[in-house]
């Protein structure tokens, strides 16, 4: 069922108003009526959509999750788990580049453990939900799935945060390159 272009227009106003009040000041400190002025949109017509601002931020945040539901791996043994990872790991820095000043901006402003946590939290699914997958197709893992997910969620946020807000001059090309290093380096077989 195709979406009503009202409630996509609605969705990216929040969004962008949500997005551009955090490179402002912590996402703690921004109430749904600063989302609501900012955006010009009534209270009510926000809570029509959202339940509150954190439901928002989960809503926006979907947009870096496409990824890992786009891909799939291809086998179920490290070099399928590795191009997987790699695959994603290429979009999400994809998404990330286009917007790299007000990334870094948003991650000074909003380094509140609740923040970041949310998104390593959400990574860490993303990447259990693939790795149970493989386990359940007989690809034998070394270290339990939850382990391995949480290492390469927080390592993965480690590695954009060092990108990101120290304003590293790597290109997104060199930083899969690393990326590739590391898996192969703590190889999953």
């Amino acid at each position: 069922m195709k979406e009503d272009l009202r409630i996509k227009r609605t969705h990216k106003l929040l969004s962008e108003s949500l997005i551009m009040l955090m490179s402002e000041k912590p996402f703690e400190k921004i109430t749904v009526v600063d989302i609501c002025e900012r955006a010009m949109v009534h209270r009510a017509t926000f809570y029509s959509h959202f339940a509150d601002k954190y439901e928002l931020l989960k809503y926006i945040l979907q947009t870096f999750e496409a990824p890992f539901d786009n891909e799939d791996v291809t086998s179920h043994d490290f070099v399928g788990y590795r191009k997987y990872y790699l695959t994603v790991a290429s979009d999400i820095i994809d998404e990330i580049a286009c917007r790299k000043e007000l990334m870094a901006t948003i991650i000074r402003k909003n380094q509140e453990e609740s923040f970041l946590a949310g998104i390593r939290y959400r990574l860490t699914e993303k990447i259990l939900e693939k790795l149970t997958k493989c386990n359940d197709n007989g690809m034998d893992l070394p270290v339990p799935a939850e382990v391995l997910a949480r290492f390469y969620a927080g390592a993965c946020m480690s590695i954009l945060e060092w990108w990101i807000v120290d304003g590293k001059e790597v290109s997104k090309e060199q930083l899969v390159a690393y990326l590739n290093r590391l898996i192969l380096q703590n190889n999953l077989s």
